[in-house]
């Protein structure tokens, strides 16, 4: 999975209050799209790398994301100087995704020259009703045609289809959609499976210790796990926190291949219906039967459970693939852990939903510069400068973070992006990402800071390594148990009628969870299931599914698959 530069977003210098920023979107004449300098003229590049002298353009940005970047690092300024334009960069002392500062925005009519929000944002919807936003589509049409081809074949044709609205023009482009060309480049640089994929994962002494049988079903890892346990008495047979087992013992989803939601016939109801949902917490209910699921998998903090696990305490751990790389446990420093196989039902399920969303307000002022700017980002050269920095010509040709080199074109091995060859990190670059990620990321200015629309087909190519043995094996083997299924990408207004059952379903599932899995016996465990889904009922979850249903049908209808 991309890293994300959260973790260091707290690092970023604070904005001014809301007023301060709604002022400074204001529509005036010294605010809204600074006038260009009296002298000095700047060039533009267009995604085919033309250059074009320009007057240099200041444009207001609003991003509801704290961590977007002020536009003041070495990778901003270097765009600046090749394109002419620059942002005066406003943006939340912390994310605000509910969009009351947009809100404020439109109430002041305020609104900035351009938008990077995240994609949920609940005023984006507005936005676009109220004809606030310009049509992308038009807007490449009319001043950049060619950025049509490019997000047509670099990222692929969803961009503009997929998220086309019922009038059938395009208002957003999003980052971070799993196209088909993107999925089609991760298979191929064995870049699909992410290391974050829940697993099982096992100490290789004790493993080994009973003969390492196979664990690639319920009863075959529930046989292995009353082994170990029998040797290791005063051992937490399976152990995870609190967040990896709430509502539906959600780290053992995938293991039982549960989608999102059931589907039965033409119809899409909630989970809870799914006989798959209730094979995982009858599984549930045998282990902690059995002694080898106990309440601290419920109630523990992921510190706690970490804890526990490096002191040694647990035989399995609820956890992922970079465990393999964890220090050892204290009681055994000559072992280490390992994931087991999963089950042959393992099916992890992603609903394409994508990442950030740009748009283009109508109070605009340059909307050609502006989408020709994007058509430039769109590109290869874009994505290049944007997010691979500073072109070197080779692995040791570095210098420093703000300066690079950041990376160089390994013309030994092949890119379909790239015909050069595929973008590599510098070594000296790597190196500096090793011992601080944030810390780099930052110096450099480089990345999601300063994006605005990214091809994740791209930037990831410098992280994806298929000659990496290890990387591939893990792929080749957790890959085919990736799924995606945009038909479930359901719109349900959390704060209206429906978004309230769905709410009350979600604690319901929460209250009973720990109360079927510790069941006193089977059929207590019948009566207590029987009685959730009783109570479901009677908070009218058949409206809920009925709109699941109706958005279902429509979503395959826009997917070409009726």
């Amino acid at each position: 999975m991309k890293k994300s530069f959260k973790s260091w977003s707290a690092m970023l210098f604070a904005v001014m209050m809301t007023t301060t920023l709604i002022a400074g979107c204001s529509g005036t004449k010294e605010n809204n799209a600074s006038q260009p300098p009296a002298t000095g003229n700047a060039t533009e590049s267009s995604a085919n790398g033309e250059q074009g002298a320009l007057e240099p353009l200041t444009l207001n940005l609003y991003s509801d994301r704290a961590w977007y970047s002020d536009w003041t690092g070495a990778g901003a300024k270097r765009i600046s100087e090749k394109t002419g334009i620059s942002f005066n960069v406003k943006k939340p002392v912390q994310d605000d995704g509910d969009g009351k500062d947009i809100s404020l925005m439109i109430a002041s009519n305020s609104l900035p020259d351009l938008m990077v929000v995240d994609r949920g944002n609940k005023m984006l919807d507005q936005l676009i009703e109220g004809d606030y936003l310009y049509p992308l589509d038009e807007l490449i049409d009319q001043y950049a045609p060619n950025l049509r081809k490019i997000l047509d074949e670099q990222y692929g044709p969803e961009l503009l289809t997929k998220f086309a609205e019922q009038d059938g023009h395009t208002y957003k482009l999003i980052s971070g959609y799993q196209t088909e060309k993107y999925l089609e480049q991760a298979r191929e640089n064995a870049g699909l499976a992410p290391v974050w994929l829940p697993q099982f994962v096992v100490r290789k002494d004790y493993y080994d210790e009973i003969g390492r049988p196979d664990t690639s079903s319920p009863e075959k890892f529930l046989a292995a796990l009353e082994q170990m346990a029998e040797k290791h008495p005063g051992k937490i047979p399976y152990l995870g926190d609190k967040s990896q087992h709430k509502d539906d013992l959600s780290w053992f989803a995938p293991q039982f291949g549960i989608k999102p939601y059931f589907v039965e016939g033409d119809e899409v109801k909630s989970a809870i219906y799914d006989p798959k949902w209730k094979e995982m917490l009858k599984f549930g209910y045998e282990l902690a039967g059995k002694g080898l699921m106990t309440k601290e998998s419920f109630v523990n903090t992921n510190e706690v459970t970490a804890q526990k696990v490096a002191a040694g305490d647990s035989i399995v751990w609820a956890y992922n693939a970079t465990a393999e790389n964890s220090t050892p446990p204290k009681d055994n420093p000559n072992t280490q852990f390992e994931i087991l196989t999963p089950f042959s039902s393992y099916m992890y399920p992603t609903i394409p939903r994508g990442w950030m969303a740009l748009v283009i307000p109508k109070s605009n002022k340059y909307p050609e510069r502006t989408i020709k700017l994007l058509e430039y980002a769109a590109s290869k050269e874009g994505q290049a400068d944007f997010s691979l920095g500073v072109e070197g010509t080779g692995a040791g040709d570095f210098k420093d973070l703000a300066n690079g080199s950041h990376f160089y074109y390994d013309s030994d091995v092949a890119n379909d992006y790239f015909p050069q060859g595929k973008p590599t990190l510098t070594t000296g670059f790597n190196d500096a990402l090793n011992k601080d990620w944030g810390g780099a990321w930052k110096q450099s200015g480089l990345g999601e800071p300063i994006m605005l629309l990214t091809n994740w087909a791209v930037t990831n190519t410098v992280f994806w390594d298929p000659s990496d043995e290890k990387k591939v094996a893990y792929d080749q083997m957790m890959a085919p148990k990736m799924a995606f299924f945009p038909e479930f990408d359901f719109k349900i207004d959390s704060a209206g009628e429906l978004g309230i059952i769905e709410a009350k379903i979600k604690t319901l599932r929460e209250d009973y969870l720990t109360k079927l899995v510790f069941a006193q016996s089977e059929s207590e465990f019948e009566s207590l299931f029987a009685d959730m889904l009783k109570k479901a009922e009677g908070f009218d979850i058949a409206r809920l599914e009925a709109e699941y249903t109706k958005q279902y049908a429509e979503l395959k209808l826009k997917l070409g698959n009726p």
